[in-house]
């Protein structure tokens, strides 16, 4: 597939609002490069059952209030976002990105695991989180270029500051949350599974690290 047809196809899918995953690997044969072998790649590979299972947003509003399930579906609901959930033509490009493409399913969840919602300093912060946790060389560029951008957007420069240290000191502690099994933690309550990674349970404050 050429280049064009790739980006008329991307369109195409993130029009009809399905499968929206597949816009995100196509964005990546198109644009991305290969990273050279990293420290997360064989753990994130152990997750590739789990990331191509679709996420069902209504079964996710039903899960019961304070969970992390419902969190991401009233996260989506407010937002105006879907999963980003999968076909199978994404799946053979996994071995070659699997670090890129884990985070484009987790990318929405990590939001909500931080507590910062999807605007401009939101995601400055999410990235400020990836690129202290250091998944691959492409999210670190992201997350460079998008804390130069924020850089710019001075009318938004104390909310970006702010999410920005929300999402250093977050990654401080944490796990490296594109090799935790997130899907299979959505039923359990919010609080408990901030806990479990090593994440504050109020996002803005320090991990509570004393275990009371």
């Amino acid at each position: 597939m050429s280049k064009l047809a790739t980006i008329l196809e991307m369109i195409r899918i993130m029009r009809s609002g399905e499968n929206l995953g597949d816009a995100g690997v196509l964005k990546l044969t198109v644009f991305g490069r290969r990273d050279p072998p990293g420290p997360h790649d064989d753990a994130v590979r152990g997750f590739a059952e789990q990331n191509f299972r679709p996420l069902d947003p209504a079964a996710l509003a039903r899960m019961p209030a304070g969970s992390f399930g419902r969190a991401y579906a009233d996260f989506m609901g407010r937002n105006g976002l879907s999963p980003l959930n999968f076909s199978a033509r994404s799946h053979p490009f996994f071995e070659r990105y699997p670090v890129s493409i884990r985070y484009l399913r987790v990318h929405d969840l990590v939001h909500v695991l931080i507590g910062l919602e999807p605007d401009y300093p939101g995601e400055v912060g999410v990235y400020a989180f990836v690129g202290a946790q250091g998944y691959n060389r492409t999210l670190n560029r992201a997350a460079r270029l998008a804390r130069f951008v924020g850089r710019l957007l001075f009318p938004l420069r104390r909310r970006i500051r702010e999410a920005e240290r929300i999402g250093r000191e977050a990654a401080r502690d944490a796990r490296i949350l594109i090799a935790e099994p997130l899907e299979e933690m959505l039923e359990r309550p919010l609080v408990e599974v901030r806990r479990a990674l090593g994440l504050p349970e109020r996002p803005g404050e320090p991990v509570d690290q004393s275990g009371g």
